[in-house]
């Protein structure tokens, strides 16, 4: 018996140092990907702008003076769709202030301009949302006050 016995805490013993060596290797690939997706030692690109932004001189509405709740969504991403259910189920609380820019062609978004009647909305390309809002990723929601951007966030703002 203590052979099997020695034998079995042998056995245990070589896969616990095997299951060791194979989790610091994963622990090094995992750092390699990590490193090789920081842009090369730059921090990484914000998909939203940062506060103090001047978006005042926009030409399809004129966000230079007051509040303006400007939400950016396109057709084709699941996040952008619940915002647009939300914003179609709550209409009474967000029409007010808020902006909704389409993103994409006016064709693209024709269904979703159908849903949002009643909201001020304009079909924008996204490289016009990325030049002049400074967003590369959506949905996107920006507090807008005399033409500055004065907070951003993937979320609708909670309205009391």
């Amino acid at each position: 018996m203590p052979g099997i016995a020695n034998a079995a805490l042998a056995v245990i013993g070589a896969v616990a140092v095997l299951n060791l060596v194979l989790t610091l290797a994963l622990v090094r690939r995992l750092r390699a990907v990590e490193s090789s997706h920081d842009h090369g030692g730059e921090p990484i690109p914000e998909v939203l702008p940062a506060p103090g932004l001047n978006v005042g001189g926009f030409a399809h509405a004129d966000l230079s003076t007051g509040r303006r709740t400007v939400v950016m969504l396109t057709p084709t991403c699941p996040p952008c769709q619940t915002l647009l259910d939300t914003l179609t189920a709550d209409a009474g609380r967000y029409r007010r202030d808020a902006l909704i820019l389409m993103i994409g062609t006016p064709a693209e978004t024709a269904a979703m301009a159908e849903r949002l009647a009643g909201y001020d909305t304009v079909a924008v390309s996204e490289h016009l949302a990325e030049t002049a809002f400074k967003v590369k990723g959506f949905p996107a929601v920006l507090s807008v006050h005399d033409g500055i951007v004065v907070g951003s966030s993937h979320e609708l703002p909670v309205l009391v």
